[in-house]
């Protein structure tokens, strides 16, 4: 496989590529086992980074994506990460320091300068009992959420479809659907909100149907 890889891209040989767009990013994968799934007219700007300690890993792009910034998988065997069609990534850093998931759903839009990672950099651990104190914890991310810039996403968090989260917050749980917030951590400021990408559409493109009839307007 490693002499039909292009130039700035190297891959254990058990890698698996099944991609229906090109890399332009630098690609390194020295785990084994490991799958790169990438949808069709996927703009992937990315680099991805996986390091040997990392087993069966999974990457998954889905179709009409923009995916740019860095994808960094440290140890573990297993872990998924899994973005949905329609999302948009400008500069954002996805790492995995141990197995877990991040999954997206469709049509996320995130800005520049966010991270998430579903575990700590390294294991802590109660010294009376040996116990380990903080495990890794999935990330899940429903359809249409909007991360501002700067916005880190810890573990265990979930965000609800159509959720705004504002620039510069830290997410530690759970927000629930169309809502927006903010801050350290992020805190619900406002409910029943709805955004798009298209500062032209009119209300009655944005909102659903039982909210239009209730006379609901934007602004």
């Amino acid at each position: 496989m490693a002499a039909d890889l292009p130039p700035i891209w190297e891959a254990h040989p058990s890698t698996v590529f099944d991609l229906k767009s090109e890399l332009k990013g630098r690609v390194r994968i020295e785990g084994t086992g490991c799958r790169i799934v990438v949808g069709a007219n996927v703009q992937f700007e990315a680099t991805i980074r996986i390091f040997p300690e990392v087993t069966n890993a999974v990457i998954e792009v889905g179709d009409n994506c923009f995916i740019g910034g860095v994808i960094r998988l440290v140890r573990g065997d297993g872990g998924l990460i899994r973005i949905g069609e329609n999302t948009t990534f400008n500069q954002v850093g996805l790492s995995m320091h141990e197995r877990g998931r991040i999954v997206f759903g469709r049509d996320c839009m995130l800005s520049t300068d966010i991270h998430m990672d579903p575990s700590d950099m390294h294991p802590i651990f109660d010294r009376a009992s040996g116990q380990r104190l903080n495990p890794a914890q999935d990330i899940e991310i429903g359809d249409h959420v909007w991360l501002g810039t700067r916005v880190l996403v810890l573990k265990g968090a979930k965000i609800g479809d159509g959720a705004i989260v504002g620039a510069g917050s830290i997410v530690s749980g759970t927000l629930p659907p169309n809502t927006l917030s903010l801050g350290t951590p992020a805190r619900v400021i406002r409910e029943d909100v709805a955004w798009t990408r298209d500062f032209d559409a009119p209300a009655d493109m944005v909102l659903p149907p039982t909210l239009r009839e209730g006379g609901v307007t934007v602004g």
